[in-house]
């Protein structure tokens, strides 16, 4: 199973039913600009979430924004002031997970820090090209995890949209 990381509407993830009531809960509270086609990370295997969040969980004090997420019914707001809420949707049988964007990219700098892994765009883009190339695509799923989660996340800032994960 795979796992994208999608920066765009909830229209963009969803049904349109269920876009228009997470939309009815999310934007008067995380307001964004919403504009544009959405952009989609390369997919990587759903395991690399789990394998990022382990790394994290023992390179990092505090990371709740990666490590108290499933990579299920998540979005990061750009306008989220901190910490993990659980937002209540109709017919949703979980609530929705909505994490900090400007949070979630100070953990991964930090994490990036820690395990000496690139931030910057360029350095990024080769290290997915190497991995897309890469005879083992089972390879440091952690690393391509965090290499599509920054590169999404950064997506996201610039155009002041959400970034949802879409299992």
């Amino acid at each position: 199973m795979s796992l994208t990381f999608v920066v765009g509407k909830a229209s963009d993830v969803f049904g349109a039913d269920l876009a228009r009531a997470i939309d009815v809960e999310l934007s008067p509270r995380f307001p964004s600009k919403r504009g544009g086609e959405a952009y989609r990370s390369e997919p990587v295997d759903v395991m690399g979430w789990r394998a990022l969040q382990t790394r994290v969980l023992r390179a990092l004090d505090v990371a709740p924004q990666i490590t108290s997420v499933d990579a299920y019914q998540a979005v990061y707001a750009p306008s989220s002031p901190g910490g993990v809420e659980h937002l209540p949707i109709a017919n949703l049988a979980d609530p929705l997970q909505v994490g900090s964007l400007p949070a979630l990219i100070a953990e991964l700098e930090r994490f990036a820090l820690t395990s000496m892994l690139p931030t910057d765009d360029v350095e990024l883009m080769k290290l997915s090209a190497y991995y897309l190339e890469h005879e083992d695509p089972n390879a440091d799923l952690d690393v391509q995890t965090y290499v599509q989660l920054l590169l999404s996340a950064k997506q996201a800032v610039a155009r002041g949209e959400p970034l949802w994960i879409v299992l």
